[in-house]
């Protein structure tokens, strides 16, 4: 059953992105030895990212090159051996995983949810996890009408998070097309989840900022991305916000640094994903799921979709749903 971890000695996980920042702590943490859970650990990487000369996140990594994107025969016939075997799926891919990415890479990376999602019902996977966005929802941000814990996972999207400084939103962009993606990722999965779901289960995370590294709160900035992700401006742009602080930069400052995910986070809520029990028509979980009602609703017939950032103090996202088909509760505050 779609919720049963297969009872072989060895999960075989398949991380999308694999060697990008999220997908390397999480194939670190994975093949921990420590680990209760036994793991193989496949990762799919395009392969301009896979350096040659650059340490694998974990020594027991197995690294498989495929555009995602646009799939070759071969690299088709690669992925569906790989998720032929597979219990879980996890999403990460991205082309430009930034607030500035175009429209143009918002399409391809579509390209990469669909034709993975799609390849992993056919393959029969048991569990796919999508790396969704809080920018999905980032529309809320200046809001009057919403205050603290007040976006739940099943409110209507608003799209991007347009900064309020002109300038900082030239340099770092307001994530429309980067969030449209994600959307349309998450949409695909709830009607696959619906046509497939007593093979194929569905837990979608719109996830916080989570920085490489050590991902502490102190390198948390309004402009939303690393130094070599912003746009170019004209000269002397960058330097303006720098060196005038305004309430508007104050208030996007405050709004990204409450989106922070630590890594303890991270980790505790894709290993929560991998394990929980999602409802199936067949196995409700806790009473029947209706599959009426809202348009938005984030449970239904082999879906779960949640918010998934730390507990930041004052922060508009609603964590009840998180701790409850998660069953982890954050600890971790950027603003403590």
């Amino acid at each position: 059953h779609n919720n049963t971890m297969s009872n072989t000695t060895t999960r075989t996980i398949v991380i999308t992105g694999g060697l990008g920042n999220l997908g390397s702590k999480l194939c670190r943490h994975l093949l921990h030895q420590n680990s209760p859970t036994k793991y193989k650990v496949i990762l799919i990487e395009h392969p301009n990212f896979i350096n040659p000369n650059k340490p694998l996140p974990h020594d027991d990594a197995i690294v498989l090159p495929c555009d995602l994107g646009n799939p070759s025969q071969d690299d088709t016939l690669k992925l569906k051996e790989a998720l032929q075997g597979a219990d879980t799926l996890i999403h990460f891919s991205a082309v430009n995983p930034y607030p500035n990415a175009s429209w143009s890479e918002s399409a391809q990376s579509m390209d990469h949810s669909f034709n993975i999602f799609q390849l992993a019902v056919i393959c029969k996977v048991r569990r796919v996890i999508l790396a969704s966005s809080n920018h999905v929802m980032g529309g809320y941000k200046d809001l009057s009408t919403h205050g603290p814990s007040s976006i739940h996972p099943n409110a209507p999207p608003i799209l991007g998070t347009v900064p309020l400084n002109p300038a900082q939103m030239a340099s770092s962009g307001d994530a429309k097309a980067y969030a449209t993606a994600k959307l349309a990722s998450e949409r695909l999965a709830m009607t696959l989840a619906n046509l497939y779901g007593d093979t194929t289960t569905f837990v979608v995370l719109r996830i916080g900022w989570c920085q490489p590294g050590e991902n502490l709160p102190g390198t948390l900035s309004a402009a939303g991305s690393p130094p070599e992700f912003l746009l170019e401006v004209e000269e002397g742009g960058l330097a303006a916000v720098a060196a005038e602080v305004s309430e508007d930069d104050k208030k996007d400052e405050l709004w990204f640094k409450r989106m922070w995910l630590s890594n303890r986070d991270f980790l505790s809520y894709f290993d929560a994903a991998i394990h929980v029990n999602v409802p199936t028509k067949e196995e409700p979980q806790g009473g029947s799921i209706s599959d009426e009602g809202s348009v938005h609703r984030n449970v239904r017939s082999g879906f779960v979709l949640v918010n998934a950032m730390s507990k930041n103090s004052g922060a508009k996202w609603n964590l009840d749903e998180t701790e409850k088909w998660l069953g982890v509760v954050s600890n971790d505050d950027s603003l403590a």
